[in-house]
């Protein structure tokens, strides 16, 4: 008895600690929403196009490559056909490799634009919790669920981030 009594009040005295207005905020929509974001986004889309195509170059070349040798593996020698086999795994290896790096170039490239963004919505986001008095501001993506004075304040959020 004097247990649940305990539980009981503590829920108590808890409660009009989180009385306060809670904000939710969300972020990838507000990245993909401000003008910053789109320019990193069309940034990022640029660069990769370019390489891609590179890839795709490289991919058809060792296509071609291998069509080549199933023509005439038959009438290759030995010798021939083992150096033409490691040409293609090389050149296997070498598009493997080249994707792999491209894929962590751009993640890398990816991190440092998103994180740079991340940093001054954040702190704008802040600066707005003050403004209009949120106790408490949380990640879209943290929320599971939200019941009663939940505020989203992502639309002022891209609205103020683009008028800075």
């Amino acid at each position: 008895m004097s247990r649940s009594l305990l539980i009981a009040a503590l829920l108590f005295i808890s409660t009009p600690a989180l009385a306060g207005k809670i904000a939710i905020v969300d972020f990838q929509r507000a990245l993909a929403e401000t003008k910053d974001g789109q320019a990193a986004q069309k940034r990022l889309e640029d660069g990769m196009s370019s390489r891609r195509a590179q890839l795709e170059n490289q991919r058809q070349d060792l296509e071609k490559l291998y069509k080549d040798y199933e023509s005439r593996k038959l009438i290759l020698n030995d010798e021939a056909r083992r150096a033409a086999e490691q040409d293609i795994v090389s050149r296997q290896r070498k598009l493997e490799a080249d994707a792999y790096r491209f894929e962590q170039e751009m993640q890398q490239e990816y991190v440092e634009i998103v994180s740079d963004l991340d940093a001054r919505m954040r702190e704008l986001s802040a600066k707005i919790a003050k403004e209009k008095g949120y106790e408490l501001v949380l990640d879209q993506t943290a929320v599971v669920y939200s019941g009663g004075e939940t505020v989203d304040m992502t639309a002022d959020l891209i609205r103020r981030y683009n008028g800075q």
